[in-house]
Formats: C-alpha cells, structure tokens, sequence
C-alpha cells in the first residue's frame, strides 16, 4: 500500500492538468483508495485514505487533511458498496472512478468554502470544467489502476491465485 500511494502521489504530481477542463489533475491517489475500499478492510482502506491524503496535501497548495477527509468519505461509500456491485468489473471501476472524480472536486472545494478559503478567482464554471476532466480521468485511470495493483498483489502474495484446472 505505500509503495502504491507514493508511486501514484509522485505521477500525479508529475503530469501536468487538462488546461482545457478546468486544470484538472489526474487522481491517481484517489483511485489507489478505491482500490483498497473494493479489496480491502474498511481499517485498511481509511490508512489508505488518509496517507494519501496527507500526500496529496503535502505535495499541493492545500490546506493539511481535506484531502483526506474528502478521499475517507469517498472511500467509505464505495466500501459500503463494493457488495451491492460486481468490484471485479472493468465497468463498475470506471463508474465509481467518475463519480468519484467529481466527488473529489466537488468535496475539495466545499471544504475550501467552508474552510473561509478566498475562492474569489475560481469561477463556477471553471469548478465544474475540473469536475467533469477530474471525473474523465477517474474513469479511465480507474480500471488501470485496479488492474495493476490487483497484480502487484497477486505478485506479492496478497491475492492467493485459483489453481488452474
């Protein structure tokens, strides 16, 4: 889990945001987390949240724990229902990747909101831009990144593999 959240928190840091939506950045992190909220304990998954929030907050101009909030919050509904969905389909992973990416806009700048944050040069419009090229992102970082950390797993023996038959 912390060689995945650091690798993710460093790529995403390092690709540059879609100028065109709203300078929206990858959010690898968050779908680190959902990994874990599909795979994982709900103990495990929140460690996850959390470090990688303080991360993403860490490596970007925010204030220290909204990111964590709002990846613990977004962790814990796709916990609660990973059993309602099928977590082993590429298609539920690109649904919960775009919902949230626009949960993690939208949460980031609720929390900025009401934090007292000076939001006077982010207009309306250029948040929703953000929210929709952060929730593009989600949908197709999403089944990549499941894909890959589901054999990273297997590789280290976190994931036993069926036998052949």
């Amino acid at each position: 889990m912390v060689v995945a959240l650091l690798v993710g928190a460093v790529v995403q840091q390092a690709l540059p945001g879609l100028t065109l939506l709203g300078q929206a950045k990858a959010p690898i992190v968050l779908c680190v987390v959902l990994y874990y909220a599909f795979h994982r304990s709900l103990a495990l998954m929140v460690l996850a949240a959390i470090a990688g929030g303080v991360l993403c907050d860490s490596l970007e101009a925010l204030p220290m724990g909204y990111s964590a909030a709002v990846f613990s919050v977004l962790g814990i509904v796709a916990w609660f229902y990973r059993d309602v969905v099928f977590s082993a389909r590429g298609v539920t992973h690109m649904v919960f990747g775009l919902l949230a990416g626009v949960g993690l806009t939208i949460g980031l700048y609720g929390l900025l909101l009401i934090g007292g944050e000076s939001l006077r040069e982010a207009a309306w419009s250029w948040i929703a831009f953000k929210a929709i090229g952060t929730a593009l992102l989600g949908m197709i970082l999403a089944p990549i990144i499941f894909t890959v950390l589901e054999r990273l797993d297997r590789l280290t023996g976190n994931i036993v593999m069926e036998p052949s038959s």
